[in-house]
């Protein structure tokens, strides 16, 4: 298995060669999911431990069920199914937020509770689905985690042909 800082420099290491088969209008959506593939959704998320958990400094409590729920080295590292689940794992915590948000707002403060019924977040999420920029986005994601998933097997490996 390789460290924490082996994937973040092979990924980094990767990203200009990503770029060449990225149309020029979609760099920006591609590199800042590749980015945030690479330093914060890692499929090694899965470890109460890791450089990607710790990134989430006071935030990574969100990440505690996650964490119970997946084996390291599971489906969190499947390519595609990993970065799938990531990603519905955290628009779902952040859906809970906006309802107990909700919530607390109704009982406690009715003008925010005004301001957040007049957003609404599956209007949000249909719209962002449709669009190209997200597409690039979840693509550099994906990228990311294919490299991380790629050192891993190739570390795991050449450390069975060591003598």
């Amino acid at each position: 298995m390789a460290l924490g800082r082996g994937h973040d420099f092979v990924n980094l290491l990767a990203l200009p060669a990503c770029l060449y088969f990225v149309p020029r209008e979609f760099f920006l959506p591609f590199v800042g999911g590749y980015l945030v593939g690479t330093f914060l959704l890692s499929p090694d998320l899965d470890l109460p431990r890791s450089k990607p958990s710790k990134r989430w400094k006071t935030l990574r409590f969100i990440w505690k069920p996650y964490q119970a729920l997946s084996k390291h080295r599971g489906t969190s590292h499947v390519p595609i199914l990993g970065t799938f689940l990531r990603l519905t794992y955290f628009l779902l915590v952040v859906m809970f937020f906006y309802f107990v948000l909700l919530g607390v707002s109704s009982k406690y403060m009715p003008e925010i509770k005004e301001l957040l019924l007049s957003f609404d977040p599956f209007e949000l999420f249909s719209k962002l689905a449709k669009r190209e920029e997200v597409f690039y986005f979840a693509l550099g994601v994906v990228l990311s985690e294919v490299f991380h998933v790629s050192l891993d097997l190739l570390t795991s490996r050449l450390k069975r042909f060591k003598i």
